[in-house]
C-alpha cells in the first residue's frame, strides 16, 4: 500500500477540524476535491474512516485507531524532509543573538519562527540585555549579533539601522487619562516609573536635556519591560518607553502619548566588523531584515529604508 504525505495530511487535518469546509480552507483545496480525495483514501485503506453527518465528520473506530499512526508518519516525514534540507543547504551550527526586551517581545518571535522553518539545522541562542550590555557583548565577541542602540565604543562594530521609535508615556487611562498633547506641567503631575541609568532611553533623554529625567528619580525603578507594563496597567505609575515597547501585546488597552519635545531611540543590527560571519549568521541576519514588519506596531515606530514595510 502506497500512502502519500498529501493523503496523510488531508486525513489528519480533517480529523482535527471535524469539518470539510474548515479542512479545505486549511489545506487550500476545494471542498469537492477534498471530499473525493478522502473517499479515495478510504477505499485504498479498505475501511470507512469518517462517520458523516449533516453538520460534521466524526472518526469511525477504524479512523480513531489509524489517527495516531497517521500523525506519527506525518511527523516523521516532515522531520526527514527538514533534515535533508539542512544537509542540502549546508546550514548547520549555532548563532548567538543579544536583544532588548522591546524588540525581542514584538518583532523577534515571527522572525525566529520563519527562520526555524527554513533553517532547522541552525541552533539559535537568544540573550536578553539592555543596549549597553548588548553593545558590550558584541564588542567582546560574546555574541555573534546584537539588536539594540549602540552605546560607548563602537569603532569595531558594523551597525545597520533597523528602526526608530518615538519615546512617550504609557498609562492606564482609567488611572491617568493622558491627553494627546501633554504639557510640561501635565507631565510633572504624573508618577513616572524610573528607567535604569544604563538604558538607551535614559541616554536619549539625558542628551536631550529632558526634564523627565529628574522627575523619574523619585519613581519606582524597573528594569524589566514586562514589569513596567504590569505596573502601568495596575495604575502604580506611568511608564516612559518607546513606541516599540508600547506595541507589546501586554500594553493593549493602555494609552501611549509621545513626549514633547519629540525624542526617539534607534535600534541597530550590530556585529563585529573584523569577524568573518558564518553562513548561519548571515542567514539569520537576512531573516531579521526580511522579517521587519510594521504589522501590530504603533505608528510611532518607523522601519529603516529598504525594509518590506517602509
Amino acid at each position: 500500500m502506497n500512502l502519500t504525505q498529501r493523503q496523510l495530511r488531508m486525513f489528519v487535518t480533517t480529523a482535527a477540524t471535524g469539518n470539510i469546509s474548515r479542512a479545505s480552507e486549511a489545506l487550500h483545496i476545494s471542498q469537492p476535491a477534498l471530499t473525493r480525495a478522502l473517499h479515495a483514501f478510504e477505499q485504498q485503506m479498505g475501511a470507512p474512516l469518517f462517520a458523516r453527518t449533516t453538520r460534521k465528520l466524526a472518526l469511525t473506530p477504524e479512523g480513531l485507531q489509524f489517527l495516531p499512526t497517521a500523525q506519527r508518519l506525518l511527523h516523521d516525514l516532515d522531520a526527514a524532509a527538514q533534515a535533508l534540507q539542512a544537509r542540502a543547504t549546508g546550514l548547520q551550527g549555532r548563532v548567538t543573538l543579544a536583544v532588548g526586551s522591546a524588540f525581542g517581545a514584538t518583532l523577534l518571535p515571527a522572525m525566529l519562527g520563519a527562520f526555524r522553518k527554513t533553517h532547522p539545522g541552525v541552533q539559535v541562542s537568544v540573550l536578553d540585555d539592555n543596549s549597553e550590555g548588548i553593545t558590550r557583548r558584541v564588542r567582546q565577541a560574546e555574541v555573534d549579533l546584537g539588536i539594540g542602540t549602540p552605546v560607548g565604543d563602537i569603532g569595531a562594530l558594523d551597525c545597520q539601522r533597523l528602526l526608530s521609535a518615538q519615546l512617550g508615556l504609557l498609562a492606564n487611562p482609567a488611572h491617568f487619562p493622558l491627553k494627546a498633547k501633554m504639557s510640561a506641567a501635565d507631565v510633572a503631575r504624573l508618577p513616572l516609573l524610573k528607567e535604569g541609568a544604563d538604558t538607551s532611553i535614559m541616554q536619549v533623554l539625558r542628551l536631550q536635556g529632558s526634564a523627565v529625567v529628574a522627575q523619574m528619580d523619585s519613581g519606582i525603578e524597573v528594569s524589566s519591560l514586562s514589569i513596567q507594563l504590569a505596573l502601568a496597567r495596575a495604575g502604580v505609575g506611568v511608564a516612559v518607553l518607546s513606541a516599540l515597547g508600547a506595541s507589546h501585546r501586554d500594553a493593549q488597552g493602555l494609552r501611549f502619548v509621545p513626549l514633547r519635545p519629540p525624542a526617539q531611540r534607534e535600534l541597530f543590527l550590530m556585529r563585529r566588523r573584523d569577524r568573518p560571519a558564518s553562513v548561519a549568521e548571515r542567514a539569520l541576519a537576512a531573516a531579521i531584515w526580511q522579517g521587519l514588519s510594521a504589522e501590530g506596531l504603533l505608528p510611532g515606530v518607523r522601519l529603516a529604508a529598504g525594509s518590506s514595510d517602509d
